[in-house]
């Protein structure tokens, strides 16, 4: 086998889109997170827009 996925990248090869045009902060900061910060952050925005749509 050549290693090589679909699109061109070896596997185990970091791709970097820090160079990707119209890309925003909050964008930035969000992929900059660990995967669990992230499940966390968008676990409490669900339970938020639950509690919005569903107030007690």
């Amino acid at each position: 086998m050549s290693g090589e996925n679909g699109d061109g990248a070896i596997e185990g090869d970091v791709v970097d889109d820090t160079d990707v045009a119209g890309e925003t902060r909050l964008a930035r900061r969000w992929r900059s997170l660990d995967r669990g910060w992230q499940a966390l952050c968008l676990g409490l925005a669900i339970v938020a827009i639950h509690l919005v749509v569903y107030p007690v």
